[in-house]
């Protein structure tokens, strides 16, 4: 093949599109550790710091099924942490794998890219293991509701519980909005009080 400049120009090319791409992998770029304060989009970092804020979807039975948002804050300002798709599902997993599940207060490290999105910054998360618990702080209980009917009970639209079946009020709830708890610890942690006229009529 007879060279010319143009296929110099596309042999050197190659090369160095190989060579790079040799390189790169043989000596990935590795996070630089920063407090939040000090990142820049495009920065690949690591930050350490508390769950300010964990917003999760739940089944009817208080089930974590979702994420929705996760906030860590170092102590020189807050970042979100974004993950996607199988990330995002292997991500829930660990938080899950925890009892009780990883929640607000929990020390982590997070690794990733910065980007700024409509004004705020966040690290996204190339895979779940750039996520990790590195103090459990938050031992407060995963509380679930019953599928099944118990002797404690309540309107998913109310703030009081019932223990009476014969409870006029408790009486007055509609079937598909009742729940049922565990234990009247369990409706307590949750916000609800015990009905007064139960609390009267109770042996």
């Amino acid at each position: 093949m007879k060279l010319n400049e143009k296929n110099v120009m596309l042999f050197a090319l190659t090369c160095f599109i190989v060579v790079s791409t040799v390189w790169l992998f043989l000596n990935p770029i590795q996070p630089i550790e920063k407090h939040v304060s000090d990142v820049k989009e495009g920065d690949y970092v690591i930050i350490k710091g508390y769950i300010q804020e964990m917003d999760v979807k739940r089944d009817k039975y208080r089930h974590v099924i979702g994420l929705s948002r996760l906030v860590i804050n170092d102590g020189t300002g807050n970042i979100d942490v974004v993950a996607f798709g199988k990330t995002k599902t292997e991500l829930l997993n660990y938080i899950l794998q925890y009892t009780p599940m990883i929640k607000e207060g929990d020390y982590v490290e997070v690794r990733g890219k910065v980007s700024v999105y409509r004004g705020l910054y966040e690290v996204i998360l190339d895979k779940a293991d750039d996520f990790k618990l590195l103090k459990k702080n938050n031992f407060d209980r995963d509380i679930f509701l019953s599928p099944t009917p118990t002797s404690i009970y309540a309107s998913i639209y109310g703030k009081k519980y019932h223990t009476l079946d014969n409870c006029p009020y408790g009486k007055r709830l509609k079937k598909e909005n009742i729940i049922y708890f565990y234990s009247e610890e369990d409706a307590k942690a949750l916000g609800y009080e015990k009905c007064k006229w139960c609390k009267e009529h109770e042996n």
